[in-house]
């Protein structure tokens, strides 16, 4: 069956026929029968050249044997246990070693559950309402971060989508990327818990920072009893080992991570 025909039955069983928007190519979007290393064999018996990789997390490529052979051995013994498991803490053991800012890690199932609960936990643990991040900066599909891009530092923010309700982003606040200027405008003026943002900008580049941006960033949160949360989902493990906060040298009080932590599972 062609990807035309798969995506023509896919749009009677899911709204638009995709998972996800970015998987809305027209006429339609092409079906994927294997992978191996940097290929995608489509059903319609192309072979393409693979340049997302999972977007990020297949940094090896598809299939590669190493972890191929890892994740049978570990199919031998189960899949879901329900229960801690010791892999959790070598795991866990690892990050930590990896990032000077994280002491902890708490597992979640996705990079927007990740941002979810750093913003629930910066709120809490400050007694602050009030967030801000970057105009145009992604952080997930939860409702505090969907706010309208362009809404700027001195507006109450906007939701950017149907069924958002005003009330949960009138707490989310946004400034422009690689302008600490703003932040600290923002800031003289407002009781803020928490600033999240990507390190790198991705969802609208990547846009890189700016000279000592990062570090601007952190000196101001700091000055001010704001949190930073870095969001990681998608710098970490893929501007190197430590990410984003070892490659500029910039340590934030929370971190977020994704995608690349599962290795693609």
């Amino acid at each position: 069956m062609k990807s035309s025909d798969l995506f023509a039955r896919a749009k009677t069983l899911m709204p638009g026929g995709v998972s996800s928007p970015v998987r809305a190519i027209k006429p339609n979007p092409f079906y994927v029968e294997r992978a191996a290393g940097s290929h995608l064999a489509t059903v319609d018996g192309a072979d393409l050249i693979d340049c997302c990789l999972g977007y990020g997390p297949l940094i090896l490529g598809h299939a590669h044997p190493v972890v191929r052979e890892a994740i049978e051995r570990q199919l031998e013994k189960g899949w879901l246990y329900g229960t801690p498991t010791p892999l959790e803490l070598d795991l866990a053991g690892m990050i930590t070693a990896d990032h000077p800012a994280v002491d902890m890690v708490r597992f979640v199932s996705s990079g927007s559950e990740a941002t979810m609960a750093a913003i629930r936990l910066a709120r809490g643990y400050t007694g602050k309402q009030d967030i801000i991040k970057v105009e145009g900066g992604f952080h997930g599909a939860h409702d505090a971060v969907l706010v309208k891009a362009g809404s700027g530092a001195t507006t109450l923010g906007v939701p950017d989508s149907a069924g958002v309700l005003a009330d949960l982003v009138a707490h989310t606040r946004q400034v422009p990327y690689n302008d600490p200027e703003a932040l600290e405008t923002l800031l003289a003026n407002d009781d803020v818990a928490a600033f999240i943002l990507e390190p790198i900008m991705g969802n609208i580049g990547p846009v890189l920072p700016d000279g000592d941006y990062l570090a601007d960033v952190r000196e101001i949160t700091a000055a001010h009893d704001v949190l930073l949360i870095l969001d990681e989902v998608i710098t970490g493990y893929r501007v190197g080992i430590g990410g984003a906060e070892v490659f500029y040298g910039v340590k934030p009080d929370l971190a977020t991570f994704g995608k690349i932590i599962g290795g693609g599972l």
